[in-house]
């Protein structure tokens, strides 16, 4: 489980660098542009699948539970990040990211249990 919240925070971290110096204009107010943080929004649900996807495959058993771990794990750190940033710019982001992670995470263990695949 850690290793896929690892992965997932991982791939944010480089997505965020990545476009922050494609596009450094974009980043100039601390804030992302509109555009640019919708992009940063659906980029963290693919990675966050991602992450649901990789608990799902190494866990060695149960996988379900494992997912919910980890949405447990993320939601709990989550919450603690938002709540040390409120009344910041960005908040609708952080709560939009919040509202959308166990989504992601069930979709991608969700993908990682069809039986195509094994």
């Amino acid at each position: 489980m850690l290793a896929a919240w690892l992965l997932i925070q991982a791939l944010v971290v480089i997505s965020e660098m990545i476009l922050s110096r494609i596009s450094p204009a974009d980043f100039s107010s601390g804030q992302p542009a509109a555009w640019l943080g919708a992009l940063l929004v659906g980029l963290n649900f693919v990675w966050s699948a991602a992450g649901g996807w990789t608990v799902a495959r190494i866990a060695p058993e149960r996988p379900w539970k494992h997912a919910l771990y980890l949405i447990v794990w993320g939601e709990t750190l989550g919450l603690f990040y938002a709540l040390s940033s409120l009344g910041q710019e960005g908040a609708g982001r952080l709560l939009l990211l919040l509202l959308l992670y166990p989504a992601a995470v069930l979709a991608g263990a969700a993908v990682q249990q069809r039986p195509w695949s094994r």
